[in-house]
């Protein structure tokens, strides 16, 4: 009996103490534990840092909020370590001269909950993956001891960073949710014709790892004979828009909804109205019914550049509550292929807004006419439905429930169309940090990217496109070749 109570590795062991294991800081602790956990061959402690005395004889990683973790407030108020006071910042570090001088001590802490899943995943990407890949596996249990002091902060300079899909080809959503907080993404706007019979667990699901859902459904997008200039159709959508809110969304968790109308065409003008003015007229009147429902609500309006162009100022008159999300208004990061030059049959593009240099500029011009108004964009470029062979309008459904078998087999039919956008991206980076560091700039207002990954079998494998995507987002200032780097992280290939 002796021998079983016997460790069977002797000497200071690795601790997670955690400030508390709900919501949020749940996913990241469990997220962190995975990290550590493959180092050392003992099974990794997990602590309430309300139960945990100073003089502990093991080396720590505290984790969590200096609301939730006392000794991370501690470390706040003795001035060791300072948070980045901006919503979903965090820090990570190694902290000398408070705990115990012959064991170390990790901090990974968020101004809040999201901030601190923010911390988690970048120390996996860009600490764990910088100081603690050992030489050997013999080193494995010592690896975790030789990481350095360090300080490292962070914060998103782009407020919404997310993915754009129809619902139906998330094929789980529980791991598409878990790879989009593992890029620091905060926001899915998810397409159906009708909601999933599982949609509530699918919002609870990606609240607890810190995305904001977005229901996108038509406001006349897709539906033949109607006109923008028609009162009558403008009144039978209104209808219908209202009916199908107060139905399907109304009393559910969901954090916004996302809508089209009829934009995704190549005419700038009806009648002798420009197309911008009609639709202004139209959103105004159906999303100021909603807004009369819900004054609370968020909504977003997906609009196609291909039918507004110069026309955009007719659009300063549309309510302030709504945001426009641009598709369409050039190249990368708008085309849907990697692309710095106009391809000859983009009629719009090449009259209208031109290639990169012209893409920026139309760009800068939409994120300013606003003022401080939320200026968003669907970039493209990653995985789309193919229209022609693959979309089919669905009925009530179940959303990502479809077996692991299906989603290994459809993922390696993807891969070698994946490894090739992950080439062209890589091409196309300078051009494409230089875009939203410069719109960034420019937006006076929140801003919001959300790029179209559907169909893509995400929930398998994160491809290395959507990696650089996301952490150019998150900080478009960062050099190049360090977002490469942090693409290209072992940690985005682990799962």
């Amino acid at each position: 009996m002796d021998n079983m109570n016997k460790q069977r590795y002797p000497g200071p062991r690795w601790e997670i103490v955690m400030g508390q294991y709900r919501g949020i800081e749940e996913f990241a602790v469990n997220e962190l534990q995975r990290l550590i956990q493959q180092y050392p061959p003992y099974v990794i402690g997990v602590q309430s840092a309300a139960l945990v005395r100073p003089d502990i004889d093991a080396h720590l990683v505290l984790v969590g909020t200096p609301a939730s973790n006392r000794w991370i407030r501690e470390l706040v108020r003795r001035k060791q370590i300072s948070i980045p006071a901006h919503p979903e910042g965090y820090l990570l570090a190694r902290v000398e001269g408070y705990w115990r001088p012959d064991r170390r001590l990790l901090v990974v802490a968020g101004h809040d909950a999201k901030g601190v899943l923010n911390g988690v995943v970048d120390f996996g990407a860009k600490i764990l993956g910088q100081y603690a890949l050992p030489p050997g596996e013999q080193d494995r249990p010592k690896a975790l001891e030789g990481i350095p002091l360090f300080s490292r902060s962070g914060h998103p300079a782009i407020e919404n960073r997310g993915i754009w899909s129809w619902g139906y080809v998330i094929y789980d959503y529980r791991r598409f949710l878990d790879n989009m907080a593992r890029l620091k993404l905060n926001m899915l706007v998810m397409w159906n014709d009708c909601p999933p019979h599982n949609f509530r667990q699918i919002v609870d699901s990606a609240h607890d790892r810190g995305i904001r859902v977005i229901a996108g459904f038509h406001w006349g997008w897709g539906k033949v004979g109607l006109a923008l200039n028609s009162r009558r159709d403008r009144a039978k959508v209104k209808a219908e828009v209202i009916r199908n809110y107060e139905t399907n969304y109304r009393d559910t968790k969901v954090d916004g909804i996302y809508f089209q109308t009829l934009t995704e065409h190549e005419e700038t003008t009806c009648g002798d109205r420009s197309v911008a003015a009609l639709v202004c007229d139209w959103v105004n009147e159906i999303g100021r019914a909603l807004l009369k429902i819900n004054p609370r609500l968020y909504i977003q309006f997906g609009l196609h550049a291909t039918s507004i162009t110069k026309y955009y100022q007719d659009l300063a008159e549309l309510d302030s509550r709504i945001a426009i999300i641009w598709e369409d208004a050039g190249v990368t990061p708008y085309a849907y292929s990697p692309t710095l030059t106009v391809a000859a049959d983009d009629l719009v593009a090449r009259q209208w807004i031109g290639a990169a240099e012209g893409t920026l500029a139309y760009s800068l011009k939409l994120a300013k006419f606003r003022g401080r108004c939320e200026f968003g964009l669907c970039a493209k470029g990653f995985s789309a439905i193919n229209f022609r062979d693959d979309f089919e309008h669905h009925g009530p459904f179940i959303l990502g429930e479809r077996s692991s078998t299906f989603i290994r087999r459809r993922s390696a039919q993807r891969q070698e169309y994946w490894d090739s956008i992950n080439s062209r991206w890589i091409k196309c980076l300078p051009a494409a940090a230089r875009f939203y560091r410069e719109v960034r700039k420019a937006a006076h207002g929140p801003m919001t990217v959300v790029a179209l990954v559907e169909n893509g079998l995400f929930e398998q494998a994160i491809p290395a496109a959507v990696a650089l995507f996301a952490e150019t987002v998150w900080n478009p200032q960062t050099d190049e070749a360090s977002l490469l780097e942090t693409a290209l992280a072992p940690y985005y290939r682990n799962y």
